[in-house]
């Protein structure tokens, strides 16, 4: 009988289900099993997180489209969405960089890039995503990634971004009162809503019209629209406060605004229940306006609850 190595051995089972692949797997793979499908990743994602996903994708498609108008084609999706979000999780940058893979896959290889030298290589290798993968958790992090993703946006498209237009500006509350208040309450009841709640709005989106960048003062973004204006803003993502860019409607007028306030809640669907609670009843009013996702911070409907608190009562007037 043959013996020792030349004696043919059986064919071993795959080992892809052994208990030794599965230790390997259970520590190196992120969610401590098989890899997830793209749906899987979104589908487990809260419905702010999509959207500011989605926001992200679109920031980092318009300065791809940006980079191929000028010819240049040293990046892919991974490379942009590494160099205009270096503050962001290396998890969130990798789902965003698979999406617009998926959804609009370039028609290019990457060009290589020049050869750095090895101090250079010795530098960056600490920008490397295995070097950055904690999300940002302090304010200082985020202070960065929003100066960054500003320059980035800048170098990409500087001839594109509009410039504000001349703002109004109020001295104090009571001027802001006293010019706001005639179209609040036209605009208010077009809508069937009350007219303190679109002061209040107002008063909260622009600081009582002292930054009202473009005369915006609503805070409604440009979705996509020509003729916006960049503004640093911020949003609340997973219960956190997180500085971003983001493009903004630019009005000839505050009153222009507030009309425009008006004509995009009753285009959106997502509004009908907050233009259907009542306009006696406040408070319903704010519940379906903090469902209705206008704003992201978990307390607006609260804060605008405090702000009308301080408006005047109609028979007292402005005294």
């Amino acid at each position: 009988m043959d013996t020792g190595l030349m004696q043919p051995q059986p064919d071993k089972a795959p080992a892809t289900n052994s208990p030794l692949l599965e230790r390997f797997r259970a520590v190196l793979s992120p969610s401590g099993r098989s890899p997830r499908t793209l749906e899987e990743k979104l589908a487990a994602l809260s419905d702010t997180e999509l959207q500011s996903i989605m926001q992200t994708a679109k920031f980092v498609q318009v300065a791809m489209q940006f980079k191929l108008a000028a010819n240049d084609k040293t990046m892919g999706w991974p490379e942009l969405v590494q160099s205009m979000y270096r503050g962001m999780g290396i998890d969130r940058r990798s789902l965003v960089a698979e999406l617009l893979q998926e959804t609009d896959p370039l028609p290019f290889i990457p060009e290589p890039k020049a050869q750095k030298s090895s101090q250079q290589m010795g530098q960056a290798i600490y920008q490397r995503p295995e070097f950055n993968a904690a999300p940002v958790s302090t304010a200082t992090a985020d202070d960065e990634t929003a100066s960054a993703l500003e320059s980035v946006l800048a170098d990409a498209f500087p001839e594109t971004r509009s410039k504000p237009k001349q703002s109004t500006t109020f001295a104090n509350k009571d001027e802001f009162l006293e010019a706001m208040t005639p179209v609040a309450k036209e605009v208010a009841e077009d809508l069937g809503i009350s007219h303190k709640i679109v002061l209040a709005q107002a008063a909260l989106e622009s600081s009582w019209g002292k930054a009202a960048r473009g005369n915006n003062l609503m805070g409604i973004k440009s979705h996509g629209e020509k003729g916006g204006v960049d503004v640093v803003t911020h949003e609340v993502v997973n219960g956190k406060k997180v500085k971003i860019t983001d493009s903004f409607r630019q009005y000839d007028t505050p009153e222009d605004s507030i009309r425009g306030y008006g004509s995009f809640l009753k285009a959106n669907s997502r509004y009908r229940h907050f233009l259907r609670a009542g306009s006696e009843n406040e408070d319903a009013q704010l519940s379906a306006l903090q469902t209705s996702g206008y704003a992201t911070d978990p307390m607006y409907a609260q804060k605008l609850k405090n702000i009308m608190k301080g408006l005047p009562d109609e028979e007292e007037g402005r005294g």
